[in-house]
Parts: C-alpha cells; sequence; structure tokens
C-alpha cells in the first residue's frame, strides 16, 4: 500500500493487493507497534489502517537516518514521504504512551520538496525513469 499523497491531514495510500485508493486522518494513525509488552513496542513503526474492501495491512518502517543524496528512483521518493509521514506523527505526539522513546528525524529538506514534489507531497504513477529530471 504505497502512499501516494500526504498533507497535514491526511494520508492517501493504495492497497497493493486489491488497489483500493484509501485517505487516512492523520489523527487516527499513530507510532509504535509491537506485542502487548512495552518492551516490543517499535517506534520507527506506523500501521495503516486495514483495506477496507480486501483487509490487506501494511506496516511503514521510517529510514534510520534523514537521507544525504538526491532521490533517484521511486522508492526512494516513496521513503521520503514515510520519514515525513512519521516525522508528523512524532511532533503532533500520536504515538503509544508506553514508548520510552520515539525515534524522530527532521521535516523534509524545503529544496527537497521543491524539486521533487512540485505540487505537494503526492507521488506520480509513472515510475521515475519515465520522467525528466527536475530543473
Amino acid at each position: 500500500m504505497p502512499i501516494e499523497e500526504l498533507t497535514n491531514e491526511e494520508v492517501l495510500q493504495r492497497c497493493s493487493m486489491c488497489q483500493t485508493a484509501t485517505r487516512s486522518k492523520l489523527a487516527t494513525l499513530s507510532l509504535g507497534v509491537g506485542s502487548t509488552v512495552a518492551d516490543d513496542l517499535d517506534g520507527r513503526v506506523v500501521r495503516l489502517p486495514p483495506c477496507p474492501k480486501c483487509k490487506a495491512e501494511e506496516f511503514l518502517i521510517r529510514s534510520e537516518v534523514s537521507p544525504t543524496s538526491t532521490p533517484s528512483t521511486y522508492g526512494d521518493l516513496h521513503r521520503l514521504l514515510v520519514d515525513q509521514l512519521h516525522a508528523s506523527l512524532a511532533k503532533q505526539g500520536r504515538f503509544d504512551a508506553r514508548l520510552k522513546k520515539v525515534p524522530t528525524l527532521s521535516d523534509l529538506d524545503p529544496t527537497v520538496v521543491k524539486a521533487f514534489f512540485p505540487d505537494g507531497l503526492k507521488l506520480l504513477i509513472e515510475p521515475l525513469e519515465k520522467l525528466d529530471p527536475p530543473p
């Protein structure tokens, strides 16, 4: 279920199994997935709601470090959106209260956003390799 769009209020994801597009309010998402034992919680993980059609679930894991190079693939751009989603949820305090520490990254660099997301934090359907490079 890749993220197709991220706004200040919601995330648009597309189910990899059935292709259903679903919008979820950020206020309904949280960081920290694991068992009922607090030590097993992982603050790097965002659990997305199940697909309303086929019930598939996705767990997104934020990067370990801020990216230092220019994104060059669709996967790189998707990772940037996942990292931004994680940063937004952490700033809003949207995490399991049992977490002792929530690993965070800073927001995306505005120059990266301007160059690779000129119409907002949206991923294009076409593969990145078919696109003209940003100016």
